[in-house]
Formats: structure tokens, C-alpha cells, sequence
């Protein structure tokens, strides 16, 4: 009896869990993206996934300003650098990306700049150190894709910026992330995005992934991360399978991956 009550009773913090609602802290709606998906259709998503809030950047960035006049309550935009995905490889030596970049910073809604792609070959960038120039100026965000030694460079040019590191870095390992993590103690936060079949791939969190995340449980939030339309398409089976490990942590670890780091970060922070 004792044993069908226990099992009982985790099927049910299970399926409580499972039904938490989620800050997405990496989306995108690019161009491809608004060809198949309206802004209502987008919400339609969010609403069936319990998504609350999600942070949104696109390429151009004319979906993000659709996407947060139809729900400005809830999209969290960040202003993405590149005119079309082919920038992703040099805008970092291409001069015009500030004016624009300042032009459009004009507009007053966007919360951040990114997701930037960048490495560390390219580190001593002059743009990049514009860029983070711009952001200290007008308390925004980063949101960086990239290796740890450009978060190196980034806080030693502005060592109180806040960064947002995309995909759990370039190496997801729980000792490197710990590493980086107590290097970058204060303003340094990493999302899970594309990591979920990872997370998975031994059959449910390791000792040391769970582990991390418990000891570093204010500095991480989940995301989907909708880099193509596909991911659009699968967005509810990527959400189950965040749930999935999310429901191995204790439960107050759980939501503040989920929902409270993004929302105290991103929205309470900026009431």
C-alpha cells in the first residue's frame, strides 16, 4: 500500500508539473515563419502550451514587431542585428550594423539585442564592442550565441551587463557550464533551448545535469528555441519534452526554471 501511495502521489506531482505554465525565453518569427503562422496562430500555440511569456527575436525584425503589436502584454522583443540569416557570418565587421541598430533602438519596445552569433575568432570585434556599448547605455539585454571565451570579452568590456547564453553554450557539459558559471557569478544567465533530447538522451537527467541545475537554479530557463518553421510545427512535442525533465527536479526548482528566472529577469525587473 505504502509503496502504490508513493507511486501514486509522484504520477501526480508528475502531471501537476507537466500542466506549470512556461516562460520561453528563445523564440523566433522570422520571415518564413509569418508565411505560415499568423501572430493569432502563434498565440493559438502559446495558449495550448501554457506559454505566458516568451522572448522574441526575428530576422528581420518585422515579425517580432507584428508578433508583439498583437500581444504586447506577452512577447518580451529583442532586436535582432542581421537584415537577412546570411549576416549571421560577418556582421560583426560590417559597419552599418550600429546606425541601424540605433535607428531602430528608436522605437522604444525592444528589451534587448540578439540572439547574436559570434566566436571567439572574431572576439575583438569592433562592432561587438559597440554593440555592448549600446546595450550599457540603454540597459538592454544581450542575448548571446557563442563560446565562452566571448563571454569573456563581453564582461570585460561591461562587467555588470546581463547576458542571456543561448543553448546551454557551445558545450554542454555540466562541469564546463559550472565553471563558467562561477566565473560569471552574477550576470550571467543560460537557456536550454535545442538541449532537451540531450537532457534525455540517458533516459531522464543525469546526477550531474540535476545536480547543476539544483545548484544553480536562479541562473537557467527553458526555451523552444524556433529556429525554423519546422520548430513551429513540432512546438507542442519540444514543450513535452521539456516538461519531461523539468518534472525530474524538485518542484520549486522546476518552476523557477520554467517560469520565475525568465519573468523575475525579464518582466518583474522592468515593472
Amino acid at each position: 500500500m505504502r509503496l502504490l501511495f508513493f507511486s501514486t502521489l509522484l504520477l501526480f506531482v508528475s502531471l501537476v508539473q507537466a500542466q506549470q505554465v512556461l516562460f520561453d525565453s528563445h523564440l523566433h518569427y522570422g520571415g518564413e515563419d509569418a508565411k505560415h503562422y499568423s501572430p493569432k496562430q502563434i498565440i493559438e500555440i502559446f495558449d495550448r502550451n501554457k506559454i505566458e511569456y516568451a522572448l522574441v527575436s526575428s530576422t528581420p525584425n518585422d515579425g517580432t514587431e507584428a508578433l508583439y503589436n498583437y500581444a504586447p502584454k506577452r512577447i518580451i522583443p529583442f532586436l535582432g542585428l542581421y537584415r537577412t540569416l546570411a549576416d549571421k557570418r560577418d556582421w560583426m565587421w560590417d559597419k552599418s550594423v550600429i546606425p541601424r541598430v540605433e535607428t531602430a533602438l528608436g522605437s522604444g519596445i525592444y528589451r534587448g539585442l540578439g540572439e547574436l552569433h559570434i566566436f571567439a575568432k572574431d572576439r575583438k570585434s569592433p562592432v561587438l564592442k559597440r554593440i555592448v556599448q549600446i546595450a550599457v547605455e540603454r540597459n538592454l539585454m544581450l542575448q548571446v550565441h557563442g563560446d565562452a571565451e566571448i563571454l569573456d570579452e563581453i564582461f570585460s568590456l561591461a562587467p555588470n551587463i546581463t547576458v542571456l547564453w543561448a543553448h546551454l553554450g557551445t558545450r554542454p557539459e555540466p562541469s564546463f557550464l559550472r565553471a563558467v558559471l562561477k566565473k560569471h557569478p552574477q550576470h550571467l544567465f543560460i537557456d536550454t533551448s535545442v538541449r532537451d533530447k540531450q537532457l534525455l538522451k540517458t533516459g531522464g537527467l543525469t546526477p550531474e545535469w540535476r545536480d547543476l541545475f539544483i545548484d544553480y537554479q536562479d541562473r537557467f530557463m527553458v526555451a523552444v528555441d524556433t529556429f525554423s518553421v519546422n520548430r513551429w510545427n513540432t512546438f507542442d512535442l519540444v514543450v513535452k519534452d521539456i516538461h519531461t525533465w523539468l518534472s525530474e527536479l524538485p518542484p520549486e526548482v522546476s518552476r523557477k526554471l520554467a517560469f520565475e528566472n525568465a519573468y523575475n529577469l525579464l518582466v518583474k525587473n522592468n515593472e
